[in-house]
Parts: structure tokens; C-alpha cells; sequence
């Protein structure tokens, strides 16, 4: 008789344990939600930000200074996430913009660029030089803005140096810096309208950096000495490319041209920018 009263003691029992347990679980969920749904804004708000700033980077890219300045403080203005970098955005706005305004930027589009490979390729292609590469330009750079945004947030990055590269050019570098000298990663803008993200020693190239000139062509690889040495890609505006090593900016080594389709056009050793040693093997 015992037994019957109790059990439904114990049922009582185990079911309010399981209305706790649930009430628990649920408030907990419930807490989970809202954290998750507090973050997402937060990420929104965030994205929203480096678009704007992304905006407001491709407008000083196309030489419009002044509009940049005055878009960089209103944006300064009403930020708090991204007060710590866009001053440096500001300062080199503005640096270019006095060199613009002493006439550098008339002398720079005359200067043929020294640092950039000509027509010498293994194809010549006519069209090579006229070809329209604005839009190929614009969304390389907007990819590097993205990381650019990110590695300006890092406190050990942020400085701001001018000075000339071994071949007179002048450059506005915002990175790592040593000793008043650029060492470590960095990029700068020359005043031939060409750029440079990667890494430094000493105010020259040194390591794994990416170079892009101004009409489209760009570098991915190693630099030694402020100069293309190991092993790198030099890719055209028509999907060209040549992939191997190079010497003093100079192909030099084992190395393959492709074409826009990505096939092989001819490889074989290099020497001086020329092949002298042709694969039996041809295109593929």
C-alpha cells in the first residue's frame, strides 16, 4: 500500500525535474539567440563600414584627392572602429595630393616605367599595349583593399615613410618600419602610379611581395635586392602569363610562357630575358 502512494510521489517528481530541466534548457537557447543575433549585427555593421571605406580607397586610387580627403573625415567623424587607420589614409591622401600640386603628376604619365617587362615576350602581341586594362585594375585593387583594411588594424603596422627606391621613384609606403627604415610588410604607392604589397628590408623589396603597374600588368613572386629574383609569375592584362625564375628582374632560369587559354606556348631555359634553350616537348 506503501509502494502505491509513493510511486506517484516519484512521478511527480521526475516530471517537475523534467519541466526544470526544459525551462533551463530553453532560457538558455534563448540566451544563445540573442548573443548569436547581437554578434551578426554587429558583423553587419562592420561589413558595412570597410565598404564604405572600400568606396571611398578605389576614389583616391582614381587621383581624386581632395573628394577623398573630405569623404575620410566624414567617415573619421562618425567612427569609432576605424579611427586607429584612417588617419594614415589621410596622410598619404594628402602627400599625393601636394605632389600632384608641385606638377609630379603631368612628369609622371610622360616616364616610361624602367621597373616593368615591354613588348619583349615570347609572343608579341600588338594589341598588348592598347588593350583597355581600367576594370582589371580597379578589381585587383579592391581585393587588396580588403586585405589592406585588415593588416592596418594590427598595431604593429601603421607607419608612414617617403622615400625614393634605387631607381628614383618616388614612394609613399604605410607598413612596418625599423630602425626609420620600411622593414617588414608594408605597402607603398610610387609616383608612377604603380604599387607594391609585401615584404621589406630596409627600404627595398626583400622576400615575397606582389607589384602591380599602372596599365594592368602585375608581378606575384620573390625579390631580392629590390628586385624580381627566385621564383615568380608575371602575368599580362590579356591572360597572359610567364611562371619560373628570375635574375636582376630579368628571366633567367627555368621558366614557361602561357597563353590567355592557360596553355603552354613555349618553355625552356631562360637567360637575360630571352629563351636560349627551348623544351623539345612545345606546347602541350
Amino acid at each position: 500500500m506503501k509502494k502505491k502512494v509513493i510511486f506517484p510521489y516519484i512521478l511527480f517528481i521526475l516530471a517537475a525535474s523534467m519541466v526544470i530541466f526544459l525551462l533551463f534548457n530553453t532560457n538558455n537557447l534563448k540566451n544563445e539567440l540573442q548573443a548569436s543575433q547581437q554578434n551578426e549585427s554587429r558583423l553587419a555593421a562592420e561589413f558595412t563600414a570597410y565598404q564604405k571605406l572600400s568606396r571611398i580607397d578605389s576614389v583616391l586610387l582614381k587621383g581624386d584627392y581632395n573628394t577623398a580627403i573630405r569623404s575620410y573625415n566624414e567617415t573619421l567623424s562618425g567612427s569609432t572602429e576605424n579611427r586607429m587607420y584612417i588617419p594614415l589614409r589621410i596622410a598619404l591622401a594628402e602627400k599625393l595630393l601636394k605632389a600632384e600640386k608641385v606638377g609630379e603628376k603631368s612628369a609622371r604619365k610622360e616616364e616610361i616605367n624602367p621597373d616593368s617587362l615591354q613588348t619583349e615576350t615570347a609572343v608579341q602581341i600588338p594589341e598588348l599595349r592598347a588593350y583597355d586594362s581600367l576594370n582589371f585594375v580597379l578589381e585587383k585593387t579592391r581585393v587588396q583593399l580588403t586585405r589592406l583594411s585588415r593588416q592596418l588594424k594590427q598595431k604593429s603596422f601603421g607607419e608612414y615613410l617617403t622615400f625614393k627606391s634605387k631607381k628614383g621613384n618616388q614612394l609613399h609606403y604605410v607598413g612596418q618600419v625599423k630602425n626609420g627604415q620600411a622593414n617588414g610588410f608594408g605597402i607603398a604607392l610610387l609616383d608612377t602610379g604603380s604599387r607594391y604589397e609585401g615584404e621589406w628590408k630596409d627600404n627595398q623589396r626583400q622576400g615575397e611581395g606582389t607589384f602591380y603597374w599602372a596599365d594592368g600588368q602585375y608581378y606575384v613572386g620573390t625579390y631580392e635586392g629590390d628586385k624580381r629574383s627566385g621564383f615568380g609569375t608575371y602575368y599580362w592584362p590579356n591572360g597572359e602569363k610567364y611562371a619560373g625564375e628570375w635574375k636582376e628582374d630579368k628571366r633567367s632560369g627555368t621558366g614557361k610562357f602561357f597563353d590567355a587559354d592557360g596553355d603552354i606556348v613555349t618553355g625552356g631555359r631562360w637567360q637575360d630575358d630571352k629563351l636560349v634553350d627551348a623544351d623539345k616537348k612545345g606546347k602541350r
